[in-house]
This record gives structure tokens, sequence and C-alpha cells, in this order.
């Protein structure tokens, strides 16, 4: 029984056979029993090497092809143009062109002879331009510039900052009231400054709000500056004013020594207050006639003025926070924090 399976397996019967035959006949009967060559790619060969080959092909043995340049037709209106580009004077051949002598024109009978007029000479002990003495070796070529070399700008002049006011009805009035009081007058930026010696201050403050023609009823703000090179004139207090019926601003500055109080304006403009008081936390000035003069910004016991040029930019008093400062150490859980975020989520 095994035999038997077997050859029906591995032998296939004759109707199948022919069966698949027929199959074969119906669907390849559009197919050639021999598939003819396909044409070469498109530009796998040159045209005109394939012409040149065939050309050979019909020409004897030991002859070569011959070729003829084909006359151009010119369009209607143009002069027709010629095969080959020629040289002007080249014959048909293709020989060169011979130079042709030109004879010289004789002159008209009657006409003046007109001389050349030698070129100017340069004055003596000078150069004409080109000329070079004799064994006189030619300058060095300048370097190129180095890659990314970009030439310095030529130095420009500042405006002028500061000038003296002059002309000004207002300026005029109070330097001829106050006199030798007044030691500066000038004008930065369109801000007008005069500068006031200290036991003249309060008198020039009182004028300047209570004048009809000044009105200056408004404190704006009120700042030192320190100038340690500045001997024996080290601060500048500066106040600044503002008229609101007269639209109208102005500064006034006051030299001090170092640990030279200054008078408070405090009485005129109230607002002066914190102001003078800032002064005093960042300067270390005091101001006489304050009514509550004590620091704003910093602890009372804060060592130094922050303000002033000797005190270092980086500085941290580490005496002052671990006298006043609790340090404790906390230990971070980051559980908790994941816990607490994702309750707010």
């Amino acid at each position: 029984m095994a035999d038997e399976s077997d050859d029906k397996v591995d032998k296939p019967t004759t109707d199948s056979t022919e069966e698949s035959k027929e199959s074969l006949k119906s669907t390849g009967a559009d197919v050639p029993e021999k598939a003819q060559p396909l044409p070469p790619e498109a530009g796998s060969k040159d045209p005109a090497a394939e012409i040149e080959a065939k050309t050979k092909a019909t020409l004897p043995a030991g002859e070569k092809p011959k070729t003829e340049a084909k006359a151009e037709e010119a369009l209607p209106g143009v002069e027709k143009p010629s095969k080959t580009p020629a040289i002007e004077g080249a014959s048909e051949k293709g020989e060169p062109a011979t130079p042709e002598k030109v004879a010289p024109t004789p002159p008209k009978a009657g006409a003046a002879s007109v001389k050349p007029t030698p070129p100017p000479r340069a004055p003596a002990g000078e150069k004409a331009a080109g000329d070079k003495a004799v064994g006189e070796k030619p300058a060095p070529p300048k370097a190129a510039p180095a890659a990314g070399h970009k030439p310095a700008p030529p130095a420009k002049k500042g405006p002028v900052v500061t000038v003296d006011i002059t002309g000004d009805p207002l300026i005029d009035k109070i330097k001829q009231r106050f006199g030798e009081a007044i030691t500066e007058a000038v004008a930065t930026f369109g801000q007008q400054i005069i500068r006031v010696k200290k036991e003249s201050l309060i008198e020039l403050c009182h004028y300047l709000k209570d004048d009809e023609e000044t009105l200056f009823d408004m404190c704006t703000d009120l700042t030192a500056l320190h100038w340690p090179e500045r001997a024996g004139q080290e601060f500048d207090v500066v106040v600044m004013l503002y008229s609101v019926p007269k639209n109208r601003r102005l500064r006034i500055k006051v030299a001090l020594a170092d640990g030279e109080a200054c008078p408070s304006v405090t009485s005129i403009w109230e607002g002066a207050n914190w102001m003078e008081r800032e002064a005093y936390d960042m300067f270390g000035l005091r101001f006489e006639g304050h009514p509550d003069l004590r620091r704003i910004l910093l602890p009372p016991d804060w060592p130094g003025y922050p303000l002033r040029k000797e005190y270092p930019i980086e500085y941290r008093d580490n005496e002052w926070t671990d006298k006043h400062i609790q340090y404790r150490e906390v230990d971070y859980d980051t559980s908790l924090i994941d816990v607490k975020y994702a309750e707010r989520r």
C-alpha cells in the first residue's frame, strides 16, 4: 500500500500532463519562441559615431571619409555668414594675412607744418611721475592685511557735554540775588545745574519754592555722589526740583567733605525725608535737622556704606549673617515633593 501511494504522488497521471501542456499553449501563445534583442538604451551610443561607422563600412579599404562644409542660408535682410570664421585679410585656403604697408599721406600744399609739442618737463629738483633715479631700488610691496582684519575707524570727537548757562533770565536772577554763593551754573544734556555753598542751601531752596517766578514746589529726588580723589570735597549732595506750574526742572549741588553734615531740606519739602535717609544709609552722610535719620534699606548694625567707592563690590559680611541668621540643615525628601505635585494635578 505504501508503494502505491508513493507512485501516485511522484508520478503524475497522463491526464494531468496533457492539461498542463494545453494551459501552457494557451497562456504562451503570444510569446515568440526566440525573443528579439532589445534596442540599446537611449544615450548609450553617440549618433555621430554610428554614422561614422556606417560610412567607413561602405568605403573601400584605405580610403578616409570626406567632410564638406555646408553653406549656411542667411535670413532675409542679413548678410550671408561665412562657413568658418576667417581672419581679416586671410586667403580662402587659410593662409595667414600679410600686413599691408600704409603709405604716409603727404601734407597739403600751403598747410603750415605743425610740430608735435614735447611733454612738459618737471621743474629742477623734482622728479616727473614714473621717473626713477639711477640705482634707486623699487619700493617693497605693501603687506596684505590679515584675514578678518578691519581698519580702525577714525577717532571721533565727542560732543561738548557741559556748557555754561548764559542768557537765561531765571539763572541770571538767581546769580544776581545770591552772588558769590553760586559757584557754578552749567547745563548737562539739557539739565540745568546750580552749585551753591552749603551755608546758602536752605535760603536758596526757600527762594526757589516760594518765589512767584520759580515755584519749584516738588522735590523729585535727592541723592549723593562720591569723589574720593577730591580732597576736602569728597561728596556731592544733589537735590532735583520740579516746578509744576512752570513745567521746569532744576538741580542743586552742594559739595561736602568726608564727615561733614548737610542741612536737611525736609522742612521745605517733606517728601525729602526718606530720600535723605537713603543717602545716609548708602553713603553715610548726615543731615542736620532731619526728624528721624536712620537706615532705611539695611539693618541698623550693618557695617559700612555700600555706595562708597571703597566698599568692595563682592563684599559678603559673614560675621553679620552668622550673628543674626540661624542656619538649619534640611533633609529634602523627593518622595514628598512627588506626592504633593500629584495632589495638585
